[in-house]
């Protein structure tokens, strides 16, 4: 494994944004805070901040976890920033990330996998990618130090990237946080919605795995609709005392599918998933089919149940979902008593639903 530094910018003045964005308050933590975790989270230890306006106040709240470094020229842009520090930058640095601190939210997972393929390219400037739109942090080899120090060009850092396009490769991933700033209220706005889903992937994400996973349109269409009524039958359960995850529930659902046509396609979801840093749908995916266990009315249950519902993007009873399947297989006791058993299943899911909610489900249509 290659020796990774990280560099996060945090010298500016947040015009824009009216308070000192690196110390602003996200559920708890600062984005500077975030920053410094998501490094450190993935196993890069020598990690930079470089200040400049309110130098003082961002070392003393992080100094402990990382090398703090003052750019007296902070007022002159961000590209003396990045100057400053390259400069600080270990010798042994072999490639080195750079991060402007007002883009707080991107996932571990992204930083390990942008590390994992440039163990594979071995020197270049590699960009993830979300949408096609090339996001942050760049992550590039430490042979680009020498230039960065020893130029001024006008358009900063992008010019210098840009005359070495020959070099640039590009992660996909599935996080939307590497393209969320904060310059001003409204974003700050959209940065805490997005945060107030995590560790689940939001709509724009979900809708992303589904192009990068070329899924057929009409399997699109299906989870799309059974999203939207699993998001009405978790919010009837929480107005009557559930405590359910509305965001694992809907992600869950949206997701469920992600693998079909594939040979035993929830496992197979569920791997697929987690490969794209979404490990917490697991349970949810790979048990859409057939339930581990139904005592409870939880996460997957309400994603079981809702699935059987929906037949394509039409409402369905249960004994119409799995007429066909019983009739295909009444003569195959094995499978013949596996679709009965789901049917069971979901007939209980259904009945203990409605005794909590109090109506038929088929009315939260």
């Amino acid at each position: 494994m290659k020796k990774y530094s990280a560099i996060i910018l945090a010298a500016g003045y947040s015009s824009r944004m009216g308070s000192f964005k690196p110390l602003m308050d996200m559920y708890g933590k600062t984005p500077i805070s975030r920053d410094i975790d998501l490094f450190k989270r993935c196993g890069v230890h020598n990690i930079i901040v470089v200040t400049g306006h309110l130098n003082e106040l961002i070392k003393s709240q992080c100094s402990d976890r990382c090398q703090v470094v003052f750019n007296k020229d902070y007022d002159r842009g961000m590209y003396s920033s990045i100057k400053a520090g390259v400069i600080a930058l270990p010798g042994d640095t072999e490639a080195f990330f750079i991060l402007p601190a007002d883009i707080p939210v991107v996932k571990s997972h992204t930083i390990k996998k942008m590390m994992n393929s440039f163990e594979k390219i071995g020197k270049g400037i590699l960009f993830p990618t979300f949408s096609e739109e090339k996001g942050h942090p760049v992550l590039m080899s430490y042979c680009f130090s020498e230039e960065i120090l020893n130029s001024d060009p006008k358009e900063g850092l992008r010019e210098i990237l840009n005359n070495h396009k020959e070099y640039w490769n590009y992660e996909k991933v599935a996080d939307r946080g590497i393209l969320l700033d904060m310059d001003t209220k409204e974003d700050f706005e959209v940065l805490l919605e997005h945060v107030s889903k995590d560790p689940y992937p939001d709509e724009n994400e979900c809708i992303e795995i589904l192009k990068l996973c070329k899924v057929r349109s009409d399997a699109a269409a299906h989870m799309k609709a059974v999203s939207k009524y699993t998001l009405k039958v978790a919010q009837e359960l929480n107005k009557n005392g559930y405590r359910l995850n509305e965001n694992a529930i809907y992600s869950g659902a949206l997701l469920h599918d992600v693998a079909k046509g594939e040979k035993a396609h929830a496992k197979k979801g569920a791997e697929i998933l987690e490969d794209f840093g979404y490990g917490c749908l697991k349970e949810i995916v790979s048990q859409h089919m057939k339930l581990g266990t139904n005592e409870l009315i939880g996460e997957k249950e309400i994603v079981y149940i809702c699935d059987k519902l929906i037949k394509g993007t039409e409402y369905v009873t249960l004994e119409e979902r799995f007429k066909e399947a019983l009739v295909r297989y009444k003569n195959v006791p094995a499978v013949f008593d596996e679709v009965n058993n789901k049917l069971s299943d979901a007939k209980k899911i259904k009945e203990k639903i409605e005794e909590v909610i109090g109506k038929r489900v088929e009315m939260l249509r």
